[in-house]
């Protein structure tokens, strides 16, 4: 055989085996599962629930092939996220007409009172000071880590006739006998939980009542509560689990709404830096104490849905909307900005910039909520100025909450005002 067949011929053999031959893909780089569960845990606080149930799920295969048990812990979060998603869905839409940020240290200082109060230890009537417990700390883990210390706060109505303070892990009443205060037989087993429970707060019709607690059912962290007295008077319907935006994946402290006055306060830790909490205050009756849905955010563009459960964004204006400018640069509305030295602009047309624009329109809508405390601020003063010691002691912590307020907006207007320039060119 010619050597010109011999290599033919082995080319020929070779053909099949190069063609059979697979182009072989590096694998995909594959996440541990501790990586896992902190990219649901973020997702879950960022609102994102879809991520965060699919990098659960994912979490809990790569225990699955490693043999490892499912926490229940895990069990529980993913019962949350559901839990959530179906909140969100479903948010009131509450009126919120201001917030402040405040540290968790100076709550019971701040905290705004109505009809009823919350008193720390040291201002509830003697004869039940001393009733309040002493707590063991909340004792956290890397998944539910311990929440900052909150205040416990004992509650009496604006007539200073009942009394309720927590008890352990449930809440004790109290009435007042003439001088004295009593303890009543109001069964609360339905109300104990795992943890102290947080902020008694009893509507003015004496039987509804809110509470904060954590609870493996809730969203994580202390969640807020619903009761209402029986018709018997001596115990509590099993408690329910109010919707967002009053709940949320964070810390929600204290709920409170007086009836006479029309407006009501949240506290939450939710979006705040470590050892500070959100004051909404917000007017108008609640949803749920109406009996009536808050709302369907599915109905809604999906950045008014996100503020409205997370209490994020623009506040609530009553029939106001919030100034808007437009895009046309021949729009004439006036206005005072003083960009940098001579340069004043006098029309939304003036702005080079659209993030400029939006910053402005931003900053005034906040110089309008700040001359309204400003303002409100000033009425207290002199009611103070001219008041005694009972009206005094009454102004004392709005006044304190206020003068906080209008210190933070103040410095947000400025640097709204500075971002403007920054925007428009100004270095």
């Amino acid at each position: 055989m010619s050597l010109r067949s011999i290599l033919l011929l082995s080319a020929l053999v070779l053909v099949p085996l190069w063609g059979e031959a697979k182009v072989v893909k590096p694998k995909a780089p594959t996440q541990s599962p501790e990586l896992l569960l902190r990219e649901a845990e973020r997702a879950y606080h960022a609102y994102q629930f879809g991520p965060a149930s699919t990098a659960l799920s994912k979490y809990i295969s790569s225990l699955q092939r490693r043999r490892q048990a499912v926490p229940d812990s895990i069990t529980m979060l993913q019962e949350q996220i559901a839990r959530a998603e179906r909140m969100y869905g479903a948010a009131d839409e509450l009126r919120v007409v201001d917030s402040t940020l405040v540290g968790i240290d100076r709550i019971a200082e701040l905290l705004p009172q109505g009809s009823g109060r919350f008193l720390v230890a040291e201002h509830l009537p003697a004869d039940i000071r001393s009733l309040l417990p002493v707590e063991t700390p909340v004792v956290g883990d890397s998944l539910h880590p311990a929440p900052p210390v909150f205040p416990i706060f004992g509650f009496v109505d604006a007539l200073g006739r009942n009394s309720i303070i927590p008890d352990a892990h449930a809440l004790a009443w109290y009435a007042k006998a003439g001088r004295s205060w009593e303890r009543q037989g109001v069964a609360t087993k339905t109300l104990e939980a795992d943890a102290p429970i947080r902020s008694p707060f009893l509507l003015e019709d004496g039987m509804t009542l809110f509470f904060a607690r954590r609870s493996p059912a809730g969203l994580g962290g202390y969640d807020l509560y619903m009761t209402r007295l029986t018709e018997q008077g001596n115990s509590f319907f099993e408690p329910t689990l109010l919707g967002m935006p009053y709940n949320c994946p964070y810390n929600d402290y204290l709920l409170a709404y007086h009836e006479s006055e029309g407006w009501g306060i949240l506290i939450s830790d939710r979006f705040a830096p470590e050892g500070q909490v959100h004051v909404y205050r917000f007017t108008g009756r609640p949803a749920f104490l109406a009996g009536r849905q808050g709302g369907e955010t599915t109905e809604l563009a999906p950045e008014e849905a996100y503020r409205r459960a997370t209490l994020s964004g623009v506040l609530y204006e009553g029939e106001a909307v919030a100034v808007q400018p437009t895009t046309q640069r021949e729009e004439k509305a006036e206005l005072t900005f003083h960009l940098q030295g001579a340069v004043v602009y006098h029309r939304w047309a003036d702005f080079k910039s659209e993030a400029g624009r939006r910053t402005f329109a931003e900053a005034e809508a906040l110089r309008e909520s700040l001359a309204r405390e400003e303002a409100r601020l000033s009425e207290l003063r002199a009611r103070w100025r001219e008041g005694d010691a009972s009206v005094r002691s009454e102004l004392r912590s709005e006044l304190q909450l206020l003068e906080a307020s209008v210190q933070q907006k103040a410095k947000q207007h400025r640097d709204l005002l500075n971002a403007v320039r920054r925007h428009e060119g100004v270095r």
